[in-house]
């Protein structure tokens, strides 16, 4: 197995869906590039002092993320950056945290910071144009590889759990309520729900069809395949679990009407009508007995009369014992 076969195969759901953003946001125009960088500096970013003066950093355990901020702010906004790792895993990446600074110049471009009469550098309110589709979708990819996690059934007692939303869920969480507000109203169309966590406000997706929605939305093609086949999957052993309940239902049926039919039989033995009978109700009791756990099906098969037959003669012999009691 190749190290990237490795990788990918120890990644969380989350880390692939993240991976594959990443891989898609990489060719994408300045615009889109303002977007998805306000988006993750907005969620992800504070403002800070350093030796240099007023920048933008951001710390995160994605490096993948990191990565991609820096080539962007290079890119279209010729914005260094100094990146730290300020929490190192000696064999692999997983644990590690990043540091990132960004030049002061960034926030200004971004118009994510403004400064005051007296010249002192302040978070500025949001202001950003996302008329477009191509900005609205890379900051919603911002966000997603910045502040939101997902997971969808993977185990197979998850799979086939049976709730259509049991075991998904998609969010995106925020520090600042009033952007958690300006999200939730941009992006109405996702139909986020909303709840306060601690001291978060979280936006959410529970229904496996939005969050698969929401991976088409943000380009994420691979994992709304993996959503789609999991629902696909859960459709077919619901529907699989509902006929074997049909079929364990009316075999139950079957084996209760079978002991009620044999508990006549005896009571009219006990009484000593066996005899009495007509030949078609001894014929009818004679089977029963001779195949205790038969439905009317094989019985009919057995007298070579139709299975409606059958249920009028055992039908018959149920009361002829209940006019005995």
């Amino acid at each position: 197995m190749s190290a990237f076969a490795r990788k990918v195969k120890n990644m969380s759901f989350s880390q692939t869906v993240k991976e594959e953003i990443v891989r898609n946001v990489k060719r994408t125009k300045r615009c889109c590039a303002t977007s998805f960088l306000t988006a993750v500096l907005k969620s992800a970013g504070s403002l800070c002092m350093d030796v240099n003066g007023c920048c933008f950093s951001m710390e995160t355990d994605n490096s993948s993320l990191v990565d991609l901020c820096v080539t962007l702010a290079q890119t279209h906004f010729d914005a260094e950056s100094t990146l730290y790792k300020v929490q190192s895993n000696a064999d692999s990446d997983k644990n590690s945290r990043y540091l990132c600074k960004f030049d002061a110049k960034l926030g200004e471009i971004l118009h994510l910071t403004e400064r005051d009469a007296e010249g002192a550098v302040h978070i500025a309110p949001l202001s950003l144009d996302l008329e477009k589709d191509c900005c609205k979708r890379a900051f919603m990819q911002g966000l997603f590889l910045a502040c939101g996690s997902v997971t969808i059934p993977e185990g197979e007692g998850d799979v086939f759990a049976q709730s259509s939303h049991s075991n998904y869920h998609l969010e995106l969480r925020f520090t600042n309520a009033d952007f958690a507000q300006f999200v939730s109203e941009k992006f109405s169309f996702l139909q986020f729900r909303q709840v306060q966590r601690k001291n978060s406000v979280v936006l959410y997706l529970k229904e496996s069809g939005k969050i698969a929605d929401f991976f088409v939305f943000t380009d994420a093609v691979n994992a709304r395949f993996k959503v789609e086949n999991v629902i696909i999957g859960r459709s077919f052993r619901n529907r699989a679990n509902r006929q074997r309940n049909c079929i364990d239902s009316n075999i139950d049926k079957s084996i209760l009407a079978g002991a009620r039919q044999l508990a006549a039989i005896e009571k009219i033995r006990e009484k000593g009508r066996f005899e009495t009978l007509p030949d078609q109700l001894k014929e009818a009791a004679l089977a029963r007995e001779s195949h205790h756990d038969a439905n009317l099906q094989e019985l009919a098969s057995v007298l070579g009369i139709s299975k409606s037959g059958v249920n009028h003669r055992l039908t018959k012999l149920l009361e002829i014992a209940q006019d005995l009691q």
